[in-house]
């Protein structure tokens, strides 16, 4: 019975992670806000709106990919709680066998 308790604290310490890093990874990724859009905070050069340009595509695509991260984990997380009630419910039927003989 000792692994099985192991087991299940490891599996709610690592569901209880995912969960937790799903909403750091979120928070990370709300802190993207496409704050590169105006050309003139790169300074009056011709070249300004071309860096503001590449700016704005790198936040972009990082505060979707902390969005996709955070989705990813909260998977995770739904996944490893589906896990832990099936063995719950599989441990408490065979504990109700036991019970029955």
């Amino acid at each position: 019975m000792a692994l099985a308790k192991f087991n299940a604290e490891a599996m709610d310490h690592c569901r209880s992670t995912a969960s937790s890093e799903a909403g750091h990874l979120g928070a990370v990724g709300d802190g993207f806000a496409d704050l590169y859009g105006n050309p003139d905070i790169f300074g009056k050069l011709a070249s300004s709106g071309g860096v503001a340009s590449a700016a704005s595509g790198v936040d972009e695509a990082a505060g979707t990919e902390f969005a996709a991260a955070e989705t990813l984990l909260g998977k995770v997380e739904r996944a490893l709680d589906t896990i832990q009630q099936a063995v719950a419910n599989t441990d408490d039927q065979g504990a109700d066998n036991f019970r029955m003989v």
